[in-house]
């Protein structure tokens, strides 16, 4: 059993394949998608999104994504997640992703209206969901 799914950004699709299990995370929380889901409709928040393939592959087997919100539209045996950013693990670095997170808790820092602060703190949360992808990454290769 399976659920075809598409993960769409602004520069393109990411992934477009037959999926066992998609976790989105939304602004409920983080919801599993199988075939067969009931039609959805949901706000995607920044988040790691992961795909399972196959039903017996290991969490370390899933393909991970750090998404900056987006859309969630399913509609039982098709699922589609459209988002402006993408980025896939291996298309990130523990190192750079931790260098540009302290970066952007230094602008939290420095921001010297509510604008600016507002600004801010959606780059750190972006920020922070990459580091997590990397993180995540290093676990699953260990």
């Amino acid at each position: 059993m399976a659920i075809h799914f598409q993960l769409i950004s602004a520069t393109g699709v990411k992934f477009d394949d037959e999926a066992y299990e998609v976790l989105v995370p939304t602004k409920d929380g983080q919801i599993a998608v199988f075939e067969d889901h009931m039609p959805l409709l949901s706000a995607g928040t920044p988040g790691v999104l992961s795909i399972r393939k196959k039903a017996g592959d290991a969490n370390s087997e899933m393909e991970d994504f750090a998404v900056n919100g987006g859309l969630l539209e399913v509609d039982g045996k098709s699922a589609r997640f459209i988002t402006e950013d993408v980025t896939a693990a291996d298309e990130i670095s523990e190192q750079e992703a931790q260098e540009a997170f302290q970066r952007a808790q230094k602008l939290v820092e420095a921001a010297g209206s509510r604008q600016a602060l507002h600004e801010a703190k959606a780059v750190l949360h972006q920020n922070a969901v990459k580091l997590n992808l990397a993180q995540l990454k290093r676990r699953h290769h260990r």
